[in-house]
């Protein structure tokens, strides 16, 4: 190099340090970002797998029986969502469980009634406290007819909640099905002093559905029944049709004393009754609503009720909605 017309020396540089230097300096580089990327790695690793692990033992706790166990969302990412997923499941089987074991109280509570009347009675024949005649076995056989009544409608609604409940769909007309089961009330309304009847406007275009006159025919005794127990005398209970848009209401309206409005959102509840000083033998097996609720599911209905009805002071009025078969 010259600098101002005189040459500098440049001292020479050592190639094999400066070599071994820089491959120091890339080693420990590399091997502190390593170090870095693996801490990094685990972090995140951990962050992933800790909801996975909690996921994993509340699912543990949930299959050894504990139902109350809960996990943490975080965040609002996948497995935030999968947490509150599986909390809303856990809730569900829980609920779940606990109907299950109310069920299985309230059927071993049913069993035990008309059970308890036939043992009685029996044992007292044996042991010549009432004579072995006709009448002394009526009460026997009221209660039979009673457990008989209670194991059917208990099948009807296993087959119902598992989806197996059997129908045979045809065309049916409302307004035929349901004159002919008023005409088998009569005697009983007459008896009672119940005016019983049923309505069609004319403009209702038509009454016909796609459904299962036997189960239909079902659930208008049930619902006439309830009708009649709970009117007085002198009281009536009408039952009309009217088509509205693509849909047949189906309404029964009585003038009884109506419900209360703290047993409205229980009132179709499994062996539920409004009155609970009521007999198993003259108030039903506390079944029936919640058997007719299920059959106008399953033909693609809905069932309301009010107390009391619009316009009124008194009584009950249950609504089905049904689809128009044209």
């Amino acid at each position: 190099l010259y600098i101002d017309g005189a040459m500098m020396s440049m001292p020479m540089v050592d190639g094999t340090a400066l070599l071994t230097g820089l491959t120091r300096a890339v080693l420990t580089g590399a091997v502190v970002a390593g170090l870095v990327a693996l801490i990094m790695a685990a972090f995140v690793v951990r962050q992933i797998t800790r909801p996975v692990v909690q996921l994993g033992n509340a699912a543990q706790q949930i299959a050894e029986g504990d139902l109350a166990v809960r996990v943490t969302p975080h965040g609002g990412d996948e497995l935030g969502e999968l947490a509150r997923s599986f909390n809303t499941m856990a809730a569900s089987l829980q609920e779940q469980e606990q109907l299950r074991r109310n069920l299985i109280a309230d059927v071993a509570h049913e069993l035990r009634t008309p059970l308890s009347g036939i043992q009685g009675n029996i044992e007292a024949l044996q042991d010549g406290v009432f004579p072995l005649t006709a009448d002394n076995l009526t009460p026997i056989h009221e209660q039979t007819l009673l457990l008989n009544r209670l194991v059917d409608d208990l099948r009807t609604l296993a087959l119902a909640d598992a989806g197996k409940l059997k129908l045979q769909f045809e065309l049916v007309d409302l307004e035929q099905l349901i004159a002919g089961v008023l005409d088998s009330f009569r005697p009983q309304a007459h008896e009672d002093g119940i005016t019983l009847c049923l309505t069609v406007p004319a403009e209702t275009a038509s009454t016909c559905v796609d459904g299962d006159p036997s189960r239909l025919r079902q659930v208008a005794t049930n619902l006439l029944a309830n009708a009649l127990r709970h009117t007085p005398p002198d009281g009536s209970v009408v039952v009309d049709l009217k088509t509205v848009g693509k849909t047949v209401h189906w309404r029964v309206t009585d003038t009884g004393e109506g419900i209360l409005a703290e047993d409205i959102p229980n009132i179709f509840d499994r062996f539920y009754r409004a009155d609970g000083s009521r007999s198993r033998l003259t108030g039903g097996t506390g079944l029936g609503l919640t058997i007719v609720k299920q059959i106008i599911t399953a033909h693609h209905g809905t069932i309301t009720v009010a107390s009391p009805p619009p316009d009124s002071v008194s009584g009950t009025q249950f609504v089905i909605t049904l689809p128009v078969k044209q």
